[in-house]
């Protein structure tokens, strides 16, 4: 295993642990996804955060990887129950009971056995689908 996949890996077992000190974020790390970007450490933990405070049971999976030296594309899906309150750009979204699972896509860079960028993809319409959020 590659320094690159094993440091991806360390932030995937942290979020799923809820365990942020173990997170492999550099201070000037930045995040960039739906929502917005997200800078430096604490920032980017924050966001990581809103998704586990939704979704307490809330797991990332990887499915695939592609490492080319400190950077790696990977592909997972994201399982969980929406048992709390899910701050997003529109507001807080009270929770629904309801199960979700969709795919997920970030491309990330390492340097020095730190996370320092992350570009994060994921269908925001099938979620809120999912949700029940969606006018049918």
């Amino acid at each position: 295993m590659t320094e690159t996949r094993a440091v991806i890996d360390r932030h995937i077992e942290s979020f799923n642990a809820r365990t942020p000190d173990d997170e492999p974020w550099s201070e000037n790390a930045e995040l960039i996804g739906p929502g917005g970007t997200f800078n430096g450490r604490d920032g980017v933990l924050e966001f990581l955060s809103v998704f586990q405070a939704a979704f307490s049971d809330g797991r990332l999976t990887v499915h695939s990887a592609i490492v080319d030296g400190a950077d790696a594309s990977v592909e997972g899906v994201f399982d969980g129950v929406h048992d709390g309150i899910l701050n997003s750009p529109s507001g807080p979204v009270p929770a629904t009971g309801k199960s979700v699972s969709f795919r997920w896509s970030a491309t990330y860079r390492v340097h020095d056995a730190e996370l320092i960028s992350e570009h994060l993809y994921f269908d925001q319409l099938d979620l809120l689908d999912q949700l029940g959020l969606l006018a049918g």
